[in-house]
C-alpha cells in the first residue's frame, strides 16, 4: 500500500514531527510504503529522508494557495497523486488537510484521512472550511482522547468517523540520557537540584507561571536551579528574561535557547514541568515520561491520559502558580515519591506510547480503509 503524508512544512513541529516519525517508522517495518509531499519546502530533513530511501515531493509553495501559484502547485500535487498511484493520503495541519485534500481528491484518491493535533479555538473560516471537507474525508486521527473530543463538539463529526491514535516516541533513546553531559550542557554542577521544562517558548506552554510559582522556592532552597529550555528569540522570551532580571535570578534560572540533545537534558533535570495552557497531546511530556522523570503537568488536553489520572505524575489546574509551587515543593521534598512517580511515568511510557505501537495504529487503520472496512 502507498500512503502519502502531506503537510506544510518539516520542522521541529508537533505535526511535522510527526510525518517524520511516521514516514521513518512505516518504512522501517515495510508493510506500508511511505511517500512524503510537503507544500513548502523541506530544507535538509527532505534530503535525509530521501536519503533513506523515502520519496519527497515538494510544491515550494511561498504564500497563499488562494494565487494563481498556488493553484497550479495544487495541479501538481493531483498529478502527483495519479501518476504514483497513491493509495492513500494523510494530511497534516490546515492547508493539507483542506487545499491537500481536495487536490489529491481531484486527483483520483478515494481515501483521505486528516489528523486533529491540539485543543483550540479556530479561526470562523477555518472551522467553516472543516465542517465542509470533514464529509470528504474517511477518517479523522486525534492523538488524544480529548482532542477527539474537542473535535467531535467543534466540528459537528459523526463519532464513529474520528479515531484516536496517541503519539508515539522512541521511547529507549530518551531513557539513555546522560546526566554529566546534560547538566554540562546547561552550565550546572552535580550539586544542583534542578527543576526543568523543554518545548517552545511562548504563552500557551505557561513558562510565566513556572517562573512565578517557581520564584518564592528557588528564594529559599539555595541547591535549586530552573531551566527553561526552548527557542528563546520570541518577545514572550525577552519578558521572562526580564522578569529574571527583576526577581534578581540571573543566576538561578537557566534560558540556553534551543538545545537537540533532549535525552541528556532530561537526564539532568531532578523534576520536568509541564505547565501549557493547552495542548493536544504533548511530546515534550511523553519523552520526560520515558526518561523516568517525576512530573508535575497541567491538567490540559491529554495530560491526564499521558499520567494515568495522576498515577504516573501529579496533576494540577493550568494557570494556576500556586497550584503548580504546591505539587513542586511537594515532590522535591519527598525524593521517594519522585523515585516511585518516575519509575511510574517510564513504565507507562513503553507500554502505552512506544513508536512502535503508534506505527502498529496507523498501519491498521490504513489497512481497514483501503479495504473497504470503513
Amino acid at each position: 500500500m502507498r500512503v502519502l503524508l502531506l503537510t506544510g512544512s518539516l520542522g521541529a513541529g508537533g505535526a511535522e514531527m510527526a510525518v517524520q516519525r511516521l514516514a521513518r517508522g512505516l518504512a522501517r517495518r515495510g508493510a506500508v510504503e511511505p511517500q512524503v509531499a510537503l507544500i513548502g519546502e523541506g530544507g535538509e530533513i527532505a534530503q535525509a529522508l530521501r536519503d533513506e530511501g523515502i520519496a519527497v515531493l515538494e510544491l515550494r509553495q511561498r504564500g497563499p494557495l488562494r494565487t494563481p501559484a498556488g493553484l497550479r502547485r495544487l495541479l501538481r500535487l493531483a498529478r502527483h497523486a495519479r501518476t504514483a498511484r497513491i493509495d492513500l493520503v494523510n494530511t497534516f495541519l490546515f492547508d493539507a488537510d483542506f487545499y491537500g485534500m481536495l487536490a489529491v481528491r481531484w486527483g483520483g484518491v478515494r481515501h483521505v484521512i486528516t489528523t486533529r493535533r491540539a485543543i483550540k479555538e479556530r479561526h470562523p473560516h477555518h472551522l467553516r472550511a472543516y465542517r465542509w471537507t470533514n464529509r470528504l474525508v474517511t477518517r479523522i486521527v486525534a492523538n488524544s482522547e480529548a482532542v477527539r473530543r474537542f473535535t467531535i463538539e467543534r466540528e459537528r463529526v459523526p463519532p464513529a468517523k474520528v479515531v484516536t491514535i496517541p503519539n508515539g516516541i522512541e521511547v529507549e533513546r530518551y531513557a539513555a540520557g546522560d546526566r554529566g553531559r546534560g547538566r554540562a550542557l546547561l552550565g550546572l554542577e552535580p550539586r544542583d537540584v534542578v527543576v526543568g521544562t523543554i518545548g517552545s517558548i511562548k504563552p500557551v506552554k505557561g513558562q510565566r507561571d513556572l517562573l512565578e510559582a517557581m520564584t518564592p522556592l528557588l528564594r529559599a532552597r539555595p541547591e535549586l536551579m530552573l531551566a527553561i529550555v526552548g527557542d528563546a528569540g520570541s518577545r514572550y522570551a525577552a519578558d521572562l528574561r526580564e522578569r529574571i532580571r527583576a526577581a534578581g535570578l540571573g543566576n538561578r534560572v537557566v534560558l540556553p535557547g534551543v538545545l537537540r540533545d533532549v535525552p541528556d537534558l532530561l537526564a539532568a533535570f531532578d523534576l520536568f514541568v509541564l505547565p501549557s495552557h493547552s495542548e493536544g497531546m504533548s511530546n515534550a511530556l511523553l519523552e520526560a515520561m520515558a526518561a523516568g522523570r517525576p512530573i508535575v503537568a497541567t491538567e490540559v488536553g491529554g495530560a491526564a491520559e499521558c499520567l494515568d489520572g495522576g498515577a504516573a505524575g501529579a496533576l494540577v489546574p493550568a494557570r494556576r502558580p500556586e497550584a503548580l509551587r504546591e505539587a513542586i515543593a511537594a515532590l522535591l521534598d519527598s525524593p521517594a515519591r519522585r523515585a516511585a512517580l518516575g519509575e511510574a511515568a517510564r513504565r507507562r511510557a513503553a507500554d502505552e506510547f512506544s513508536l512502535d505501537r503508534m506505527l502498529a495504529r496507523y498501519e491498521d487503520l490504513y489497512r481497514s480503509v483501503q479495504g473497504g472496512a470503513a
